[in-house]
């Protein structure tokens, strides 16, 4: 117990204490012995361990039975065939490497068996590797249940399993990617972090390491394919890559590809929509990204990295057409100029057709613009439609005779999904993937009947963006709270085959990034309260026991403050100074950045570049945005604005010793939000749009009284909401029958017309057909009902998503005294945050 005690004081990161934390667990009289910040930190991580894809596997001490793989007299070596894939080739490096960086002993990686030491680590993919066949065929290694699986991964300790090596640890891959991610399972358990060179995490040092007799599983994944698409990466990787990483190459090229491939690899992701943005104006770095199809190197590495290459809704046949010139290949309509752009899509299917891949079909414009075409809708329908079955013939020609068997993705993105409800056929054998509208809320997903598609659907979803109402390219600020909601309810609408995030720059989109992926790897694993979980999980990892539930609690806090209006929409959401909620606003984010530094004056040395990149500079920054804009100091706001300068520069200058020189920029676009402020107008004067106080205010989470239905049941959302957190019927696949009903009680000295406002999470209606409708009720009077739902662009969709809300309101009269609100779901997929009741005598 004292050495477990004096890991969690020291800024030890592993999870090693974990199974005597179990115990302790259940001795809770110990706490007159244990500070209670440790035993809070203890306890907290119990919730940890469990939502890990893997139990913990390092051994904390000597025992029988432990395999000891460094130890102070020897290291054990690394075996991998030579003939497996090349990304088992690479992941054995990487290992070796890891444990350098946790020993400073690297292993040797051998590939001849002779050669190997008394201890060994065996690496190898099942039907790849010949000594992990012999294994299996021997009796060995039980690869039972991970045979034929997809992505996963047996890892266990043999004796004898050569001549030469007494034990072994032996990590076993269903397929090239699950050897993959065994290695990098075992990396991280040792204290590397996936963001080890990403977000400068650096390990804790240790002189041993020593894993369990036991075997463990990593079994296959909730989503097929799991991935990022990098976009708008204008002001941040682009411009890096080009004048700091890879200047030799001047853009984003194979030395950047490599490393996010690792780092897709290592959060056991498979898949990527590569960066494809044309040059925006007064952005560093030269022109526009070049094309990834365009650099052989590129289709080479993704090949043996093992990820799966894609395109973005804009990207026919994964072609980016931003390089078509209409000057000297004619316009880009299909119904005009049908052959060129067919020839175009066919070089790509040729050149791209040996590879693992998911290829996006259908029919837009040049880049991310509307289709060009006939103006009617059957018109337009008929030309995709046409484009569809033209390009599926270049797949059955250049990649699988068989077409149903190549994986492609339809996303019916803007005025597509339009066409789409208005009958564009899409073969059964696609992947339907589902936008969001841009802002983390998603459009629509699938039917009954579309659930019975071979093809299955997918998501598409964003924590950055360029465009109406208003940008977020900065900051990174989406609650994982709505990530969860979000996408498993996509996954329980059977959204589960391709889910894609649009991370902008991957910088500083590291957490939300971490999360959708992990998510998306074993979505059962999080609930509704996954945002302090997953975020004390993290901080664990990254900072240490101690200070973990500290640095969760902040980020918590940072993600509560920035959801109820994002610092990039602090001017578009036309937010006042003068009110109330903006001076609480202001004082809440003082207390917060005082956390933050207080924190950071703790974070150990090498720690501290990870601490601002992921902490420090997103609380610090958005702090001072809203200091720039909502108070009415006016040197106040001209010291926020230098601060968000002076945080920036150090970022791009100093950090980890100019390492990210040019990855950051608070002035993407040129938007007025990012201006000084005495170039604008201080105070808008038109009020805080958010949650209001009324007559009446209850927080939706808190009824009085709750009636579910059968096969649903209300679940708090920890994290989500205005003002504390909000209320769902859940699973949302369960149809809503009428029976549940939130009840809350509240009593007024006033009399009259009463109007409800009912604060809701800005959904949308979860498939075609439905809509967003809840009813209100006060004691035995008639009910009305509200429906919430939007059109994209409308103006009343613009200001939900600016201020995070969705208001309906209802009239009613009211006599003083005591009374009881019913509210009731009509369609699933309501999110109710809070009621106020004004009253009008």
């Amino acid at each position: 117990m004292c050495n477990v005690l004096a890991r969690a004081v020291l800024w030890c990161r592993l999870p090693a204490c974990f199974p005597v934390i179990t115990s302790l667990k259940s001795c809770m009289h110990m706490h007159r012995l244990i500070p209670a910040i440790i035993i809070l930190t203890l306890l907290t991580l119990i919730d940890v361990a469990r939502a890990r894809d893997v139990a913990p596997m390092l051994a904390t001490t000597p025992g029988p039975g432990n395999l000891s793989l460094v130890n102070d007299t020897a290291v054990a070596d690394i075996y991998v065939d030579a003939r497996d894939a090349t990304v088992a080739q690479i992941a054995a490096k990487l290992l070796s490497e890891d444990i350098e960086r946790v020993t400073t002993r690297k292993p040797a990686v051998k590939n001849d068996k002779a050669a190997l030491g008394k201890t060994a680590i065996l690496i190898g993919t099942i039907g790849k590797s010949s000594l992990i066949d012999a294994l299996i065929e021997s009796g060995k290694l039980d690869a039972s249940k991970v045979r034929g699986k997809w992505e996963s991964a047996v890892l266990t300790t043999i004796d004898n399993p050569l001549p030469n090596v007494d034990r072994a640890m032996v990590i076993a891959g269903s397929d090239r990617r699950g050897t993959a991610y065994g290695v990098f399972e075992l990396s991280e358990q040792m204290g590397v972090s996936p963001w080890y060179w990403w977000a400068d995490v650096t390990p804790v040092h240790q002189s041993t390491i020593a894993v369990k007799q036991e075997t463990y599983v990593i079994g296959e994944p909730s989503v097929k394919y799991r991935g990022i698409f990098i976009n708008d990466e204008d002001w941040g990787l682009r411009p890096w890559a080009s004048t700091t990483f890879d200047p030799k190459f001047g853009n984003i090229g194979p030395r950047t590809y490599e490393k996010v491939f690792e780092l897709l690899l290592r959060l056991k992701a498979n898949y990527l929509w590569p960066a494809m943005h044309p040059a925006a104006s007064k952005t560093k770095g030269g022109g526009g990204t070049r094309e990834f199809g365009t650099v052989d190197e590129n289709i080479r590495l993704a090949d043996d990295w093992a990820i799966v290459m894609g395109a973005s809704h804009a990207e026919p046949m994964n072609r980016d057409n931003v390089s078509w010139n209409e000057k000297t290949q004619g316009p880009w309509r299909y119904d005009r100029n049908h052959d060129a752009i067919y020839r175009f899509w066919e070089e790509w299917a040729r050149k791209r057709g040996p590879y693992e891949a998911t290829w996006t079909i259908g029919l837009r414009g040049i880049h991310d613009s509307p289709l060009q075409g006939p103006k009617d809708i059957p018109g337009r329908v008929k030309l995709v439609e046409e484009a569809i079955r033209d390009q599926r013939a270049l797949l059955a020609k250049y990649v699988n005779p068989k077409v149903e068997l190549v994986p492609q993705i339809f996303c019916p993105y803007k005025e597509v999904l339009n066409l789409y409800r208005n009958g564009l056929k899409v073969p059964d054998d696609v992947t339907l993937v589902w936008p969001d509208d841009n802002h983390g809320y998603i459009r629509q997903l699938s039917s009954t009947e579309e659930q019975a598609r071979t093809g299955g659907s997918g998501v598409y979803y964003h924590v950055s963006y360029w465009g109406q109402p208003e940008d977020y390219l900065w900051l990174c600020t989406t609650p994982p709270a709505l990530v969860w909601e979000e996408m498993s309810k996509a996954y329980d609408n059977d959204a589960k085959r391709v889910w894609v995030l649009n991370v902008g720059d991957i910088k500083p989109a590291e957490i939300d990034m971490e999360f959708f992926l992990k998510l998306a790897r074993n979505v059962k694993a999080w609930d509704e309260n996954c945002q302090m979980k997953f975020l004390t999980d993290w901080a664990t990892r990254s900072f240490g026991p101690v200070h973990a539930a500290e640095v969760a609690s902040v980020m918590d806090e940072y993600y509560r403050l920035n959801f109820a209006v994002k610092p990039e929409h602090i001017l578009a959401a036309q937010l006042s100074s003068e009110s109330k909620s903006a001076s609480q606003r202001l004082d809440r984010f003082a207390k917060l950045v005082e956390r933050t530094d207080a924190l950071y004056a703790n974070v150990p040395p090498e720690l501290r570049d990870a601490f601002f990149e992921t902490v420090a500079y997103p609380i610090r920054c958005s702090a001072a945005m809203n200091r720039k804009w909502l108070s009415n100091d006016a040197s106040a706001r001209q010291a926020a604005y230098d601060q968000i300068q002076s945080e920036t520069e150090y970022y791009n200058q100093k950090l980890a010793g100019g390492k990210w020189r040019n990855i950051m920029s608070a002035d993407s676009r040129n938007r007025p939000v990012y201006e000084k402020p005495d170039q604008r107008e201080a105070t808008t004067h038109v009020g805080w749009v958010g949650a209001a106080d009324g007559d009446v205010s209850i927080e939706a989470e808190q009824p009085t009284r709750q009636f579910a239905q059968e096969g649903a049941a209300w679940k708090v959302i920890a994290g989500l909401g205005l003002s504390g957190d909000s209320i769902a019927l859940l699973p949302t696949q369960v149809p809503v029958t009428g029976a549940a009903r939130l009840e809350y009680d509240f009593t007024t000295d006033k009399h009259g017309s009463a109007t409800v406002s009912v604060y809701c999470v800005p959904t949308h209606a979860i498939r075609d057909g439905l809509k967003v409708r809840y009813s209100v009720r006060i004691d035995g009077g008639s009910s009305s009902s509200v429906d919430l739902e939007t059109k994209e662009f409308s103006g009343e969709w613009s200001e939900n998503v600016l201020h995070s809300t969705a208001i309906g309101k209802t009239e009613h009269q009211i006599t003083a005294g005591k009374h009881t609100l019913s509210l009731s779901p009509l369609d699933p997929g309501l999110l109710f945050d809070k009621i106020v009741i004004n009253i009008a005598r």
